[in-house]
């Protein structure tokens, strides 16, 4: 019992001493990692790192981490809700560094050119961080994320001390941009993706500081910061190191088909058949494409009222992506003579889309013109081929 009670009572004699102090020589350093394949890693990562030879401490701090649940289900009923909750992971390096050895994903290392006063004030604010009431959090891939939080709590421990430098990039592009320039080339429907579900609340642009929810802004901004030392303004970077070097994913080109080929493709054979007057296949392909339209802007409305994601609300995608055109087909299907005078007013309102496209607050992808044209085209269709009807009824 007695040996049982000292393992205790050293475990935590250990716990307070770790908790509380750090050597002279201790390095504390951001990595920041390449991109990687899956969705989730499209945009780099961000980690602290804190290296204390003298008491065995190499710890990764990752404010990247999310519990799984019971199932997959659950898993994507709360990514989708967007209740996901995200929390801080103490993880050693090399344990850290496998899984992007695996993923051949970059990864480099800027070292910190700070006092021991200042890394004892960033190690306290981490442990205060990593306590377990603080750990969690709600994620937001803009506004909340592994790198902002991390930007954030040099910002809180190094106060005064901190000379932030203005980003050469920045008030010049918006939250979507970025992502475009980031994911454009290398995965198009990915972009589209992204375009489609989120709204006009990242249409905004982007100051230094709101970059740097992108891994590699973070790294730029500490790169060009200066700290306040006791021998004077220094750069905030002592020196940076290459980890591994990966792939790149950013600098490939797509060589499949891209979304706006497909969509110009589809609006051409659309085109076509209504052209040739292929009733029974025009028909079909019009019932088809409105159901298309009609589940995308369930999703969309989804996103927007149905969902915690902030910036999945506000979305003008709704204008095009709607569940009226749902509507269409029960009219088409079964009271055709009311559609005469609807497809008309529809097909003004879907043109009207297109002709103040420049003047909405929100940036649709290119991909979108083509789709939009094809309502026009449908709409217009289903009035020329009703107006008998509606004559009739009159």
């Amino acid at each position: 019992m007695k040996y049982i009670l000292l393992s205790i009572g050293l475990f935590f004699l250990f716990q307070i001493n770790y908790s509380q102090r750090l050597s002279q020589g201790t390095v504390i350093s951001v990595i920041t990692c390449d991109e990687g394949d899956e969705i989730y890693s499209l945009f780099g990562h961000s980690a602290l790192r804190v290296k204390d030879v003298r008491n065995h401490i190499d710890f990764v701090y990752n404010w990247g981490m999310f519990e799984f649940g019971s199932d997959e289900l659950d898993f994507q009923y709360r990514f989708a809700k967007g209740k996901l909750k995200y929390y801080m992971a103490e993880e050693l390096f090399e344990n850290f560094m496998y899984t992007y050895q695996l993923e051949e994903r970059t990864v480099r290392e800027q070292i910190l050119n700070l006092t021991y006063k200042q890394k004892i004030q960033l190690w306290n604010a981490i442990q205060e961080n990593y306590k377990p009431e603080n750990r969690y959090y709600r994620y937001d891939f803009f506004f909340d994320n592994c790198s902002t939080r991390i930007g954030e709590l040099l910002k809180n421990a190094l106060g005064e001390s901190l000379n932030s430098s203005e980003l050469p990039e920045a008030n010049r592009y918006t939250y979507r941009q970025l992502i475009d320039k980031q994911v454009h080339t290398s995965q198009p429907w990915s972009d589209f993706g992204i375009d489609l579900a989120l709204g006009k609340k990242i249409d905004k642009i982007t100051t230094s500081e709101e970059m740097q929810f992108l891994p590699k802004y973070l790294e730029q901004f500490l790169a060009l910061s200066k700290i306040q030392t006791t021998t004077g303004e220094q750069n905030l970077v002592a020196r940076e190191k290459v980890l591994l070097v990966g792939k790149s994913r950013v600098s490939s080109t797509y060589d499949g088909w891209a979304p706006s080929t497909i969509t110009w493709g589809v609006f051409f054979l659309v085109l076509v058949i209504h052209l040739i007057n292929k009733r029974v296949l025009s028909l079909s392909l019009d019932v088809m494409m409105l159901l298309l339209f009609g589940i995308l802007g369930g999703v969309v409305l989804f996103l927007w009222l149905g969902t915690d994601h902030e910036p999945t609300k506000s979305n003008f995608n709704l204008l095009w992506a709607n569940p009226i055109h749902l509507v269409t087909i029960v009219l088409l299907l079964f009271k055709k003579k009311l559609l005469n005078k609807y497809a008309l007013f529809m097909a003004f309102y879907s043109f009207a889309i297109i002709l103040f496209w420049i003047a909405l607050p929100q940036e649709f992808n290119e991909a979108v013109r083509p789709l939009i044209l094809i309502q026009v085209l449908i709409y217009y269709y289903l009035y020329s081929s009703t107006k008998a009807l509606s004559l009739d009824s009159e």
